[in-house]
């Protein structure tokens, strides 16, 4: 059976530009020490590599595209894979450091992939030497794939088919098991059977539709009414034009901040029911707010992301391959100078575009994407990309991208070498410039950002303002926790004299039945003594003497 792409892992091939594909980079860096002196050779990856491969089905396939876009593009085995072609090797130039990694992440992940190849590359690169925070002697391994071959969660799959996990008496296991998948059959590339192939494809493709369409009409008819309401109460759901709205040129530039991931849930536990994504959101939110305010361009209105959701069914294995994401869209909260008014303002947001994609049902928007007619994609391909997806036009409809990547706790190897670091470089292109990666591992949180250098010229800039905006984010959420600390102690403080005459109470009327009975006996004895002896005294003066009995 033919192995064709989805109308969804279709659409990014539509949407390249010759200055802007639609590929991303994943970017790992390894600490060596854990080998006990020794070091890897470029070989030896090379070799782990391609014992790898098979982790997903497209690593040894190319993409065959159908005359005039009429069909849908399909896979085939790459005849020419060479596995030199794909993995490659570079080093720093001395001293080593962190700008110089940024400039050549930057330029690596700049060049285009060659689509008539696996559309896929992978660099190793070594000399990562005066980096702080990274031992010395370290490397890193990029690999750049593009996005019609694998979505944030496939390549997140991919990442821990390549490494392995400390197993017992010290020695390392793969964290999946890798297994050899059956090569597709293939269509006849000649060009008439492709077209007819086509025709049947876009006519059998409304077919395809209609399930999804049906289930997905109540949910955008809710929806719209939603939107329908705002609009009508005032609110804009258009974003401010800011330059991440510009278009971008075919350089890079790329940077990422290091923070702790303990401090980030400290940070949203102090709204109740906030998440560490919110937290991230807001915490981005601020660093624009930042950035654009150092230059005098802080709109008055909040900035919008989009961010990609994985719509695969919870509890199914799909292979390390293809898009399966839906995208929701809210406010960053860059108008609110208060951290912790941002991030509350940020989880309002989030909730509500939720809210908004279960009543439409995410899975069904996708599966629309998946099965849309070939030739209506690819035209829909190219309107995005000249329109810049929503980022251009009228009215700007977002002014960045974030995607979040968790990882996992446990650390991870590659050969033994530890990984240490873990992030991401994303696509960008006309209309929507700067895109945010926030990844998680080991109690850490790396947020990258890309963008292209005639919007942000001073990415280390940009990525102080995160730092900055964290230690902000960090300083209010400590003060709220103290101030409702202190509200604890002063309310226990009012409380301790009401308690004190509450306990008095309720000891006095557990006094002992004892107690009450002394009382008692005292009190109606001693009428009686007194009344005999005045008795007593007036018959004396009288001369009479008492009875017995008296």
């Amino acid at each position: 059976m033919t192995h064709r792409l989805t109308g969804q892992d279709a659409m990014f091939l539509h949407a390249d530009l010759p200055h802007a594909a639609s590929h991303g980079t994943m970017i790992y860096i390894y600490d060596q020490s854990t080998l006990g002196g020794k070091t890897l050779g470029f070989r030896e990856i090379v070799r782990h590599m391609e014992d790898r491969l098979d982790a997903s089905p497209v690593l040894r396939r190319r993409i065959v595209q159908v005359p005039f876009g009429l069909g849908y593009p399909f896979w085939v085995e790459d005849e020419l894979f060479d596995i030199d072609f794909h993995v490659r090797h570079f080093a720093l130039p001395k001293p080593g450091d962190w700008r110089q990694f940024c400039i050549m992440v930057s330029r690596i992940h700049a060049r285009a992939i060659d689509l008539a190849r696996a559309p896929w590359e992978m660099y190793v690169i070594e000399g990562l030497d005066n980096i702080e925070g990274i031992p010395k002697g370290s490397f890193a391994v990029l690999s750049k794939i593009h996005h019609a071959a694998m979505d944030g969660t496939a390549a997140t799959e991919l990442t821990w088919a390549l490494h392995d996990v400390q197993g017992r008496a010290g020695r390392t296991e793969p964290v999946v098991d890798v297994k050899h998948s059956t090569p597709p059959q293939t269509l006849s590339l000649r060009s008439l059977n492709m077209l007819t192939s086509a025709f049947s494809e876009n006519l059998m493709a409304t077919a395809r539709m209609a399930l999804p369409l049906a289930q997905a009409l109540p949910g955008l008819t809710t929806a719209g009414l939603r939107m329908l309401k705002r609009t009508r109460s005032g609110a804009d759901l258009g974003a401010p034009r800011t330059r991440f709205n510009g278009d971008v040129v075919a350089q890079r530039v790329w940077d990422s901040v290091t923070l702790d991931l303990a401090e980030i849930k400290k940070i949203k536990s102090v709204v109740p029911g906030a998440t560490v994504n919110d937290a991230l959101i807001a915490l981005i939110g601020g660093a624009m707010r930042r950035y654009l305010e150092s230059k005098d361009e802080l709109p008055a209105k909040s900035m919008v992301t989009l961010a990609p959701v994985n719509t695969r069914a919870e509890g199914t294995k799909e292979s390390a391959a293809g898009n399966t994401i839906s995208i929701l869209r809210f406010a960053m909260g860059s108008d609110i100078e208060d951290p912790i008014a941002r991030l509350a303002a940020v989880h309002t947001a989030t909730t509500e575009s939720k809210e908004i994609q279960n009543a439409i049902g995410a899975k069904h928007l996708t599966d629309l994407q998946k099965f849309a007619p070939p030739a209506t994609l690819g035209l829909a391909g190219k309107l995005a990309a000249l329109t810049g997806q929503g980022g251009k036009g009228p009215m700007p409809l977002h002014n960045c991208l974030v995607t979040n990547i968790p990882g996992p706790a446990t650390p991870l190897y590659m050969l033994g070498a530890k990984l240490v670091h873990w992030g991401g470089v994303g696509p960008v292109t006309d209309g929507m410039s700067l895109i945010w990666n926030p990844s998680s591992y080991c109690g850490k949180v790396f947020i990258s950002l890309t963008s292209s250098p005639n919007v942000v010229p001073d990415p280390e800039f940009l990525a102080q303002c995160v730092r900055e905006s964290f230690e902000d984010m960090k300083g209010a959420a400590a003060a709220v926790v103290a101030s409702a600390a202190e509200q604890a102690k002063l309310a226990a403080a009012k409380e301790m004299p009401a308690k004190a005459i509450a306990a008095k109470k309720a000891a006095a009327k557990k006094a002992p039945a004892k107690q009450i009975a002394t009382k008692s006996a005292t009190a109606s004895t001693a009428p009686v003594a007194t009344t005999v002896a005045a008795k007593k005294k007036a018959m004396a003066r009288k001369g009479v003497r008492p009875t017995a009995a008296e």
